[in-house]
């Protein structure tokens, strides 16, 4: 990786559910199988050991303060938004990050979601090089059986379900075209 991912997730949440989850400290996540096989699966330079110092959370006190941060960081065009009517959130950002080090409080964050959301078949992460024309997917978050899960198995976009794929690059270009036409292009430093 050398260019910034772009991360969407979406998960079925009630309006309940969600509130309660924004309302929560941050989760330290756990070292566990998961992660170790998610992390011997995924190719980097200078990979270092995956250990329990490594897995971290952001410095946040709620996960509310954790999307605000990121919102209010202009350079990576974050986004929130929750959909009452369908009981569903969508979050990403358009430039997140291209070190996998820096991605794992994300990605913590984003497992932390398990115990919160409704069960289905959309509920996904992605992080992927939307911008780049690149073919890898270098994180992929199912949701099943009430566990969020770093697969480790998706390599590159081939091994994501196409619909679910197509209709992320598509929410990606109408969020980029929204965030585009907001942008405050004099005050960019």
């Amino acid at each position: 990786m050398s260019e910034l991912s772009s991360l969407l997730c979406k998960v079925k949440i009630t309006k309940s559910q969600y509130e309660k989850f924004l309302n929560s400290p941050l989760e330290e996540p756990e070292l566990n199988k998961n992660w170790l096989d998610f992390w011997d699966s995924r190719k980097m330079y200078s990979k270092s050991v995956l250990t329990q110092e490594l897995l971290r959370t952001y410095n946040d006190d709620t996960n509310k303060e954790m999307i605000d941060g990121w919102i209010d960081y202009p350079e990576a065009m974050a986004f929130s938004d929750y959909d009452e009517a369908a009981e569903e959130w969508i979050w990403g950002m358009m430039f997140f990050s291209e070190n996998f080090v820096e991605m794992i409080p994300m990605f913590a964050y984003i497992i932390s979601l398990e115990k919160y959301v409704i069960e289905s078949s959309e509920n996904m992460a992605i992080v992927f090089p939307f911008f780049w024309g690149d073919n890898a997917v270098h994180a992929y978050v199912d949701f099943k059986d009430g566990k969020a899960i770093l697969n480790p198995k998706v390599q590159t976009l081939k091994d994501v379900n196409p619909k679910i794929l197509e209709e992320t690059k598509a929410y990606l270009n109408n969020k980029w075209d929204q965030l585009a036409k907001e942008m405050d292009l004099d005050n960019l430093d």
